[in-house]
């Protein structure tokens, strides 16, 4: 986990940015968009092992979990019929949610030139393209309000596909009506 801290340390955008700069500079033969994915997933898997260690550590002192081992389970039976189905579940929901948050960097990254190359459809590309047309967005409005409309329609879809994934696994809710 101290290396989980060390990556947790670099703001994460600031450090998405550094390493897409440094991938395409360093290696030219990465291309498309792999770039930008190497340079999130390089710095966003911090959150998800922390998350997934401690639901395993809580996971694992639970009374059921005690009991499959007072009736003789195995240590690998206990682990892969108790203990990850269990852990499994709030890092598939911070996973769900998180789409949107990664999708937005990537734009980000997009259209600052470090994403993806030009000639893929990209929103942060159609965006950064479209700067050009900005004084006459009286009349050419649609160039940046479609891409920024399907952005946010789209990181809005995932909370609530995040929000309702935590609504059906989360047994704490089930019943509240809330």
């Amino acid at each position: 986990m101290r290396i989980t801290e060390i990556f947790m340390a670099f703001p994460f955008l600031l450090a998405a940015l550094t390493m897409a700069a440094v991938i395409k500079s360093t290696y030219p033969q990465v291309q498309g968009i792999y770039v930008g994915m190497l340079a999130l997933i390089i710095f966003a898997w911090m959150g998800y092992a922390r998350l997934i260690r401690g639901d395993i550590l809580s996971t694992k002192e639970r009374d059921y979990v005690l009991a499959a081992r007072t009736v003789g389970a195995s240590d690998m039976r206990v682990l892969l019929r108790h203990v990850l189905p269990n852990a499994f579940y709030p890092t598939l929901v911070v996973a769900s949610m998180d789409i949107g948050s990664i999708v937005i960097s990537f734009v980000a990254l997009s259209f600052l030139g470090l994403g993806a190359e030009e000639g893929y459809a990209d929103w942060g590309q159609m965006i950064s393209l479209a700067r050009n047309w900005i004084p006459t967005l009286s009349t050419h409005w649609h160039i940046i309000v479609f891409p920024g409309g399907a952005i946010v329609l789209f990181v809005l879809s995932w909370n609530l596909v995040g929000d309702a994934l935590r609504d059906i696994l989360d047994p704490r809710l089930r019943g509240q009506g809330v």
